[in-house]
């Protein structure tokens, strides 16, 4: 089969999941083009996972930081309206290229491009990922976010108007409609242990602050940041910022526990690997609200509201660790069946 693969990079849990279907996709002798829509490159590990499969890259939507550790609204909006006739190009150049292709089915993980109806009408589409599961109206939703849940709907449809079938996935079993997450193989086959250190990531610096709080309280406690694309100035000295993302697996597997924004990818991996989990959603970003939201709920992390010390001070579910890790095994399986089932239609 001919497959069009769309991924945006803004963040990298959506790359993570095209690794774990990429062995599937090529076990099966399957034709790939992947798009890679967002503002960032892509890390040198994905784009060394992926040689040899034919690959573009387009810029994507924006999304400005509020220097505050939210998304700044009104920066973004102002933002997209200056980038827009060069994304409305990104939809020509993906229209032709596509067509040239001549696939038989399109994957689209939350890509503006591929997700687009003006981009290959014709073509199945199949999306995937953790969005479709917060954007669903039957699920449980915390209170006081009416607006962020409205700006997703706008999200929605300014991205995934175009497919014809949505699977979503959480890192917990709601029902039969959900999805495992997606793991990359490495994280599948890691042995973890506990090095005493805590692994933060952040892409937004402003969402640093209680931590470096934390790390001058607690000076022998190492503090491992990713995320920055430099050293924020006043960091105390046991937080280390690490630019090595090849590093970053080695960190998650090592640590006592991870911090980080409540990205889907980065909570399913570091549960996976039976970690501590303390999350700092982004503010204005609703689905990390949610997330962080049934991250307590379930109980398989903390949300940090009050401090670093009382969101650590948790205790891992090992119970439900030992229960949910073979559901979280079958991930890339599971979706590459619904995948090739959808395109047979």
């Amino acid at each position: 089969m001919r497959i069009v693969y769309g991924v945006q990079s803004t963040g990298k849990g959506h790359l993570s999941r095209l690794l774990g279907l990429l062995p599937l996709f090529r076990r099966d002798g399957h034709e790939l083009l992947i798009l890679v829509t967002g503002r960032w490159d892509p890390p040198p590990y994905f784009l060394d996972a992926i040689s040899g499969t034919p690959y573009r890259r387009f810029p994507g939507l924006p999304m400005v930081p509020d220097g505050m550790g939210g998304i700044s609204k009104r920066g973004t909006v102002r933002e997209f309206a200056t980038r827009w006739p060069g994304l409305f190009r990104s939809f020509q150049k993906a229209h032709r290229l596509i067509s040239d292709f001549d696939p038989d089915l399109i994957v689209s993980d939350f890509d503006p491009l591929t997700g687009s109806p003006f981009v290959a009408p014709g073509v199945f589409k199949v999306g995937i990922g953790n969005y479709f599961t917060p954007a669903r109206s039957d699920v449980e939703h915390p209170d006081g976010f009416r607006r962020d849940r409205f700006n997703v709907r706008v999200v929605d449809k300014l991205v995934t108007s175009g497919l014809d079938v949505r699977f979503g996935c959480h890192f917990y079993p709601l029902d039969d409609r959900c999805l495992p997450p997606i793991l990359r193989p490495e994280i599948l086959t890691m042995r973890t242990e506990d090095r005493g250190h805590l692994l933060v990531y952040h892409a937004f610096p402003g969402l640093l602050a209680p931590v470096a709080a934390y790390a001058e309280r607690h000076p022998s406690t190492s503090v491992i940041v990713y995320g920055p694309r430099s050293r924020p100035r006043g960091l105390p000295d046991n937080m280390h910022v690490e630019f090595d993302s090849n590093r970053f697996l080695s960190d998650l597997a090592g640590c006592d526990a991870f911090i980080g924004t409540a990205g889907f990818q980065s909570i399913a991996e570091g549960f996976y690997l039976g970690k501590k989990l303390v999350v700092q959603p982004i503010d204005g970003h609703y689905e990390q609200k949610w997330n962080a939201f049934e991250l307590e709920k379930r109980g398989m992390g903390r949300w940090c509201r009050n401090g670093l010390e009382e969101a650590l001070d948790q205790t891992f579910n090992a119970e439900l660790h030992a229960e949910l890790v073979p559901w979280y095994r079958t991930g890339a399986e599971r979706h590459y069946e619904q995948i090739l089932l959808s395109g047979e239609r």
